[in-house]
């Protein structure tokens, strides 16, 4: 899913910005009513991947679009689901919103969330050729493998359809973008923005990912390529087409929303496939409220294998930079690593999940120089590196094993590949389970597992000294595994104050209860490791990890904050109570502050429903304190990489780099904390910051006057705030200094120099809260707005 470009349009001097209310969906037409926004709502009713019947699905969703005929009259019905989930995508006013919540049968509203492509065959590596056979007999025949992606180029020699037959019931979709190999072809493009490919199935200007994806799956067997003779993981294999990124921006490729992935996912379980593949990923928001994440479970319980790419943001982030829908508790979540070692990649995210702090990523897989397809206008052929490449590895690997073993379930295939998984190095030691999940898949290993793992990782959360947690395990006899087998806990780092308890011995099939225990004295901190199951020279790895921690914004004074406005703090004279924040962990190389030994000042936000976000901005005063947004009274429950003082929106110039800003997007209800922290106590000081709650409207700009040598607009913001550093004017396409000034709320810059004659400006303006929006905001840059005009020197 991904923020849309707006439609541009100039009459005159025209404000190109379209108010947004909280929680809204991507921005589409307009009606009597405002304008129209796209919400996923989910119904009471089981769908039939959890047992739910036709006919009940039908009525329930009948009867709620007659309710909401005549509570919210201007609404359209976008999508409709039932095998993954009950629910429906709507179009609404924005004005509207409110009734949704309140449709007896709605059980929960879901707005538009953004996702984009993750940017690397090696099927040997990870032994896929054992499997094929000698003749490939089974190298993946009759086995569908759905790509969600930003469409694929089926008339590449990848994906040649000679030798192929149509299976009974295909070709599905647009029939002139399928061939015998590419048997379906399906897009899913929202009704606006408009882009004049969004509805090909193939972009001939943008869509290149999916092509590379495609081939790492299922290219054709010893396919030539720059001199070489390449594979995919499972040759024989058909693919499916679902583009579900389709609009273009100006950095990232496609991009698309939440209902349209959620609607591929829909599809792709309708129409028979057996795996589906997503290297695609954005920051993970609250858990309930991730309607993609969700998409996945329901997939996964239709009988579908879902593989999602972990993400590329470890070297940024550290630990706790999964993303999502890579925190999909069902979805079999992919780390990268080099083919030479294995090592694991220097980029690829790390667990536990931010918010939702499951053990993830799940398996690791090639992922860096990875040689696949590319359409033609790019040369045939490219080596790309990224969890996008790892991804598909496992999408192919787990379609071999659904050939050969069509009776195992999902979680049986997921943990064939995870507790198989062979161990992967940073340096001399092994990666810890945050990076690398149960190993590197290892496909001869996973073909015969003897045990099957539920669930196939543990994951212990938090809990204090002298604390404990239990989880347990159901082992079950994957053939020629029944019986006694010896149980070990193994730590990955110095293990003192801490430990695994199991019992020596467990037979399959049984349960068996694994233990996480913290003596008092125990110190605050990380742990990784494995139950290890052995009998004879046979192991087989469950990976775990937990964190001991005593919060200790537990104990601190709070000051609670209640509506949008500008406030004061100070730092002078409070304790210092927190050192470092977490997950993720390790900002400091976008030049965040890791370390942060000055005093701090908390403030309360208490929210009493899901809101679009909040956030703050720390806008005068000392310049050493630092936000930071976490869940109340806990330092260790950082919201997320939004939570954290960078611009982390990608469409901004300064996106990437250090701002006193820090926020939660798509928030639930609940208490949370915004703690000021300075790196020393030197740094100790009187502030000035701005508050804010649920704004995705952008500022209102005005032009006063354009003479004189001078520009001056009126330039407000109700919000957030109009943030100077975001304020950029372009004088007949030339960048030019512009200057806000907060107190008259003008924006002025000098037009001296400019010959006589006929100019154009075009002014952008971005509040503080737009430096928090990622692509799980309804549109790019919500939060901005543009003032276009032309004028005349004398």
């Amino acid at each position: 899913m991904s923020n849309l470009k707006r439609v541009v349009l100039l009459i005159g001097v025209m404000l190109v910005s379209l108010p947004a209310l909280a929680a809204a969906g991507s921005q589409s037409r307009a009606s009597a009513r405002g304008p129209l926004v796209e919400v996923v709502v989910t119904l009471d009713a089981p769908p039939l991947a959890r047992g739910g019947h036709v006919r009940t699905l039908s009525a329930v969703q009948e009867s709620v679009e007659s309710r909401l005929s005549e509570s919210v009259p201007d609404f359209a019905v976008q999508h409709r689901y039932s095998a993954v989930l009950d629910g429906l995508a709507l179009e609404v006013p924005a004005s509207e919103l409110a009734r949704l919540h309140d449709t007896p049968g709605v059980v929960g509203v879901y707005p538009s969330v953004g996702y984009h492509t993750l940017r690397s065959s090696t099927p040997g590596f990870i032994g896929a050729p054992t499997l094929w056979g000698s003749t490939l007999s089974t190298a993946g025949q009759g086995v569908k493998i759905a790509v969600l992606d930003d469409g694929l180029d089926r008339t590449h020699p990848y994906f040649r359809a000679k030798g192929y037959r149509m299976p009974p019931g295909f070709p599905k979709g647009n029939k002139a973008f399928t061939s015998a190999k590419v048997i379906v072809a399906r897009t899913f493009a929202p009704r606006s923005p408009k882009w004049k490919y969004a509805r090909r199935p193939f972009d001939p200007l943008n869509s290149d990912h999916a092509t590379h994806v495609a081939g790492i799956a299922a290219g054709n067997y010893r396919t030539r390529a720059e001199g070489v003779r390449i594979s995919g993981v499972a040759p024989k294999a058909y693919l499916g087409n679902y583009k579900v990124l389709t609009v273009p921006d100006d950095g990232f490729g496609l991009n698309g929303n939440s209902p349209e992935i959620v609607a591929g996912i829909e599809a792709a379980v309708r129409d028979g496939m057996d795996v589906i593949n997503l290297s695609l990923g954005e920051a993970e928001i609250e858990p309930g409220r991730d309607i993609v994440a969700l998409a996945l479970d329901g997939a996964a319980a239709a009988g579908v294998v879902p593989v999602v790419a972990a993400g590329n943001d470890y070297e940024e982030l550290g630990a706790g930079s999964v993303t999502s829908p890579g925190n999909s508790s069902r979805a079999i979540t992919v780390a990268a690593e080099s083919e030479m070692g294995p090592f694991i990649a220097s980029f690829s995210s790390g667990g536990p999940t931010p918010l939702s702090l499951r053990m993830k990523p799940d398996v690791t897989a090639p992922g860096v120089n990875v040689l696949s397809s590319v359409p033609r206008r790019e040369g045939l052929w490219a080596s790309f590196n990224g969890t996008s490449m790892a991804a598909p590895h496992v999408s192919g690997a787990a379609g071999l094993l659904r050939q050969r073993h069509r009776s195992w379930t999902v979680e049986q295939i997921k943990s064939a590949l995870v507790q198989t998984g062979r161990p992967v190095s940073v340096g001399q030691d092994e990666a810890y389970t945050t990076r690398e999940g149960g190993g590197t898949v290892d496909l001869v290993r996973a073909d015969t597992p003897l045990l099957f793992a539920s669930p196939t990782g543990l994951s212990f959360g938090y809990f204090p000294p002298g604390g404990s947690a239990v989880r347990q395990v159901a082992l079950t006899d994957a053939g020629g595994g029944g019986g006694v087998w010896t149980v070990a806990a193994t730590f990955q780092q110095p293990a003192a104050g801490v430990s695994i308890s199991v019992s020596p011995t467990v037979t399959v099939p049984g349960q068996l209860a694994v233990t996480a225990v913290a003596s008092p004295a125990a110190a605050q901190a990380a742990h990784t490791g494995f139950v290890v199951l052995t009998r004879g020279t046979v192991t087989r790895r469950i990976p775990f990890w937990f964190r001991v921690e005593a919060p200790a914004l537990a104990s601190a004074q709070v000051t609670p904050l209640t509506r949008t406005g500008t406030y004061q703090g100070d730092t002078r004279g409070r304790p210092s109570l927190v050192a470092s924040y977490r997950y993720p962990d390790d900002p400091s190389a976008l030049g965040v502050s890791r370390s942060l030994l000055g005093p701090e000042q908390v403030f309360r936000v208490s929210l009493g429903r899901p809101v679009a976000n909040f956030g703050v901005a720390v806008i005068g005063g000392v310049q050493s304190v630092e936000p930071r947004v976490v869940r109340a009274g806990d330092e260790n429950q950082l919201i997320g990489e939004i939570g954290l003082p960078y611009v982390a929106n990608p469409y901004l110039p300064s996106f990437g780099t250090p701002s006193p800003i820090a926020g939660a997007t798509l928030p639930g209800a609940g208490d949370y904390d915004v703690v000021f922290d300075s790196a020393a106590p030197a740094g100790a000081g009187a502030f000035t910051f701005r508050f804010w709650i649920d704004d995705a409207t952008p500022p209102h700009l005005k032009l006063l006057s354009a003479r004189g040598g001078r520009l001056r607009v009126l330039a407000t913001d109700a919000g957030s705030g109009i943030n100077p550093r975001f304020v950029r004017l372009v004088v007949d396409g030339h960048r030019r200094p512009a200057r806000y000034d907060a107190k008259r709320h003008v924006i002025t810059a000098s037009l001296r120099r400019l010959a006589r004659g006929r100019h154009r400006f075009t002014l952008v303006a971005s509040d503080y809260q737009e430096a928090k929006n990622m692509e799980n905001v309804h549109r790019i840059l919500p939060n901005t707005a543009r003032l276009r005009a032309a004028f005349r020197v004398r």
